[in-house]
């Protein structure tokens, strides 16, 4: 016959296996490494936040010489810019009106092309025929 004794182990309500199985899932949670991982992980984003920012502080400090340089360079044209633009202006007003005159006279000139037919043309001046003498000095 078998025996019916009841297995401590399997079916007790905490064994040795299952007190042993406790003690390493315990031991394993260890809340002063958990910390220090914490820590560690904090500090290392503190570091790249930092990093970035120093990034950051940098590229204004290029983008704040750039508008300096950006501004002396208008400072500089500005002034001698304002002085030419009238005479810009006037001499574009100017080669307009020589653009408008030359198109008139070109539309003449097609109009008078057929009446120039009529007119009589001049001859060529005669030249002398007799030469001409050096002077005796």
């Amino acid at each position: 016959m078998s025996s019916n004794k009841p297995n401590n182990q399997s079916t007790g309500a905490f064994g040795q296996q299952q007190v042993q199985d406790l003690f390493a899932l315990l031991s394993e949670f260890n809340p002063v490494t958990s910390g220090a991982k914490a820590v560690d992980q904090a500090k290392r984003t503190v570091e790249s936040l930092i990093s970035a920012m120093e990034l950051f502080v940098q590229s204004m400090d290029n983008m704040n010489q750039v508008a300096s340089r950006v501004n002396r360079l208008l400072d500089d044209i500005e002034g001698p810019m304002r002085q030419v633009m009238p005479h810009v202006n006037g001499a574009l007003g100017a080669v307009n009106k020589l653009a408008e005159v030359s198109g008139a006279l070109n539309e003449l000139s097609k109009r008078l092309g057929p009446l120039m037919a009529f007119m009589p043309q001049a001859s060529k001046p005669k030249e002398p025929t007799a030469p001409t003498t050096p002077d005796a000095s």
